[in-house]
């Protein structure tokens, strides 16, 4: 079960309240300290529990806030909800509020999260996206923020399917058929979009940020820390041959180099771009270098960061930059 924010606020005060009673029944009731004493000791101990997750959720919401000031005035979004096998995904349509500039580019831009990202979490890479005349489709995956009832996050399988369904919804959708269709993925997100719809030449574009190659030997060679991480999440550290060879992406794009003639396959490789850090701990660069070469892919197609790590900190204006000019 995955706690909003709100819950583990209720959580952590309640640990602080249990722990500071504690202290003001240790001190005053088996120590028989003055009441002044216990009240000091255990409105410390409250503090020092409560204070350092108060101080993380004030800059976690100042860090996914921050782009707001710059776009809010400019961009409209529009609340949707895509129907799946186990309930419905939640999603936003952000878009510009001129039609004429929307309409010029005739592009939407379907976004799949990472892991446990939500919508919010990838503001930075879509709203400048969204001023270039792109329409951007951003969803919380299955299990994550509003989506959390339309089944389990750690259904990596399914993520898939969800995937499919959204890039039919669109091409069945009146508004939304006649549209080029793009695809950003991030982390597990970029597993999705190649995993589900590489092969799918109505995905006219895909990039890929820390995108995993070979699934399992990543998840089961994951530094302790990592694989105690993956666990926590629901991540099956033993998947089968077939979850294997159906979640790899390394594997989707040698299949495809395999069937495919060689100006085809030219055409579907040349449509991939890839981004990634030399030193992500989590999807290691080895990933990046054997996604790259199974896909012979131009420099063009590449953006290679020395820093920055899985989540690509301080990287957000040089991967804007690389996409818009890949897309454009």
């Amino acid at each position: 079960m995955v706690l909003t924010k709100t819950q583990k606020r209720i959580l952590v005060y309640i640990i602080a309240i249990v722990v500071s009673s504690y202290i003001w029944f240790v001190n005053g009731i088996l120590f028989g300290n003055t009441f002044t004493v216990c009240l000091i000791l255990s409105t410390t101990t409250f503090l020092i529990i409560v204070t350092p997750f108060e101080i993380y959720f004030s800059f976690r919401d100042l860090y996914f806030e921050r782009w707001n000031p710059f776009y809010d005035d400019k961009i409209t979004k529009i609340k949707y909800h895509i129907k799946v096998k186990e309930g419905f995904l939640r999603a936003d349509l952000v878009r510009l509020g001129n039609n004429e500039i929307n309409e010029t580019n005739n592009t939407i831009i379907v976004i799949s999260p990472g892991f446990s990202d939500k919508k919010e979490s990838l503001e930075y890479l879509y709203y400048p996206l969204v001023t270039q005349g792109y329409e951007i489709l951003v969803y919380d995956a299955r299990g994550i923020g509003e989506s959390k009832k339309a089944g389990h996050r750690g259904d990596m399988t399914k993520r898939l399917d969800d995937f499919r369904t959204i890039i039919n919804w669109i091409k069945t959708n009146q508004k939304f058929k006649n549209k080029r269709i793009f695809a950003i993925g991030v982390s597990i997100g970029a597993l999705t979009i190649f995993c589900s719809s590489f092969r799918d030449r109505e995905v006219k574009k895909m990039v890929g940020l820390s995108c995993i190659s070979k699934y399992k030997k990543n998840v089961m060679n994951a530094r302790g820390i990592v694989k105690l991480s993956f666990s926590l999440k629901g991540i099956d550290l033993n998947p089968s041959e077939e979850e294997d060879k159906l979640l790899s992406p390394y594997n989707v794009f040698k299949s495809a180099k395999k069937d495919f003639p060689k100006e085809e396959w030219q055409i579907l490789s040349k449509r991939v771009m890839l981004i990634h850090a030399k030193n992500d701990n989590i999807i290691p660069f080895e990933n990046f270098v054997e996604n790259s070469r199974i896909l012979d892919l131009p420099e063009t197609n590449q953006l290679i960061l020395e820093k920055g790590g899985h989540n690509q900190k301080k990287n957000e204006l040089a991967i804007v930059g690389a996409i818009i000019r890949f897309l454009n």
